[in-house]
């Protein structure tokens, strides 16, 4: 397993990023899929998938559909955030994201608990300061529901939150 643009990981960074993966698809969306069901995910997705290139409801689906993921009700604002902040779905934007989700005011038991699992990740850390302080100097999408913001243009939306250098694709790390 190779990051983009970086040395090869070794054997404890392969496996703690496995262990970021297992415990958001292992654990978080399943207990997500069991109390809130899949059928209102499936008729959202599809509504979303409807929706103009540039939206931010498009911008989910797409990025779902990319990687191989479905729709989680409940569990869908988290999926924007990765769209409209420019996260890819990979370990380390994850705890970047959370990381900026935390600066940004989120301080809810998913949110810390999913970032403990840093300790894990040490290079990973400097990245994680400038996110979280990124996200301190971003107005506030803590708040921020995909039915809420769905239509509405992903580009116009980062520069209303003072965030467009996510309007490229992905963050800088």
């Amino acid at each position: 397993m190779k990051t983009q643009g970086k040395a090869p990981l070794n054997g404890y960074q392969m496996l703690a990023r496995k262990l970021i993966v297992h415990a958001r698809t292992s654990f978080l969306i399943p207990i997500f899929r069991r109390l809130y069901g899949a059928a209102e995910a499936r008729a959202q997705l599809r509504y979303l998938e409807q929706l103009p290139v540039g939206t931010l409801g498009r911008g989910v689906a797409d990025i779902l559909r990319e990687n191989h993921l479905q729709l989680i009700p409940h569990y869908e604002n988290h999926d924007l955030k990765h769209v409209l902040l420019g996260y890819a779905m990979t370990p380390e934007d994850e705890l970047k994201l959370k990381a900026f989700i935390l600066g940004n005011g989120d301080w809810s038991i998913t949110c810390v608990g999913f970032l403990l699992l840093a300790v894990l990740t040490p290079d990973v850390w400097p990245a994680l300061r400038r996110h979280y302080q990124r996200g301190r100097r971003t107005q506030s999408i803590v708040g921020w529901t995909l039915t809420e913001y769905a239509g509405q243009c992903t580009t116009a939306l980062r520069h209303q939150i003072g965030l467009p250098a996510a309007a490229t694709g992905h963050m800088v790390a």
